[in-house]
Parts: structure tokens; C-alpha cells; sequence
């Protein structure tokens, strides 16, 4: 089995900074996220190409000893192909957004999700993906409760 967990960047601290860092509660939220897959024994860690997403994995990824492997916000069909290739029977964190992590779920998974809100950052998908290629899907929450 392969496992991918998909979380959208924790909270960040200018929203009209395209590339800003997380604020306080967001560094929070990685921290959050870090202990919450503890015992999950990633081995793969993706963020997109923005600080907030690499920060969101850092705290996981150094607990881990793990490079941080960054991808292009937007190649989608890349980021499929080395999980699914790479990653083969494995466990991987994968930092989004909230407009690009429903697509990676839906590539992964198959499974069509909403969108998440501006607002929103508590949100954890787990994609299980069976050696035959068939999958299922969990969303899960993590941290702080967000609306």
C-alpha cells in the first residue's frame, strides 16, 4: 500500500504577499502536523515551490531526517508521477494549496473533494493507494479547528 497525506499550507501571514511565510498560528499548525503523523512513518515529503508550503513540512521532514523535495505549484502530473513511481509502498506528505490540493487528491485518489475555503487549514487528506492501483480516501483534521 501507499499512503499520501495532503494538507493545504498552514496559515500564512500576508495573504497579499505571494510568497509570504506562516504567521505564528501557522507555524503552529506545522508543528501540529508534525506530531499528528509522528507514528506515520513518512519517508517522502513534497511542497510546492512557496516558503509557506515548505514550512508547513519542515518540522515533519527534520523530525524524519527528510529532505524536503520541491515541485512546481502547478506540475500536477509530475508530482503524481514521481509519487506513484518513487514512492511505491511508502508514506508521503504532499504541501498544496487550497486551489491545487483538490486536484492532487482527485489525481491520487480519483475521488472529486471541494475546494477549500480562504479560511480553512485544518484539513488532512490521507490516499490510500492499493498495489492493483485502486484507491481510498479519508479526509481527517489536524490542529486548531478552523471553521
Amino acid at each position: 500500500m501507499t499512503t499520501v497525506f495532503v494538507v493545504r499550507h498552514a496559515e500564512k501571514l500576508d495573504a497579499a504577499d505571494s510568497d509570504t511565510p506562516l504567521s505564528p498560528e501557522g507555524e503552529a499548525r506545522a508543528l501540529a502536523l508534525s506530531k499528528e503523523l509522528s507514528r506515520a512513518n513518512v519517508t517522502g515529503v513534497y511542497a510546492s515551490d512557496k516558503l509557506r508550503t515548505q514550512q508547513t513540512v519542515r518540522p515533519l521532514a527534520r523530525r524524519n531526517g527528510l529532505d524536503i523535495n520541491v515541485v512546481d505549484a502547478w506540475a500536477l502530473d509530475e508530482l503524481e508521477q514521481r509519487i506513484r513511481k518513487d514512492h511505491k509502498g511508502n508514506v508521503v506528505l504532499v504541501a498544496g494549496h487550497s486551489n491545487t490540493v483538490p486536484q492532487i487528491v482527485r489525481r491520487l485518489s480519483g475521488v472529486e473533494v471541494d475546494g477549500i475555503p480562504e479560511h480553512v487549514y485544518d484539513r488532512l487528506y490521507k490516499v490510500t493507494i492499493a498495489p492493483d492501483g485502486a484507491a481510498t480516501l479519508e479526509e481527517l483534521r489536524f490542529g486548531e479547528p478552523t471553521p
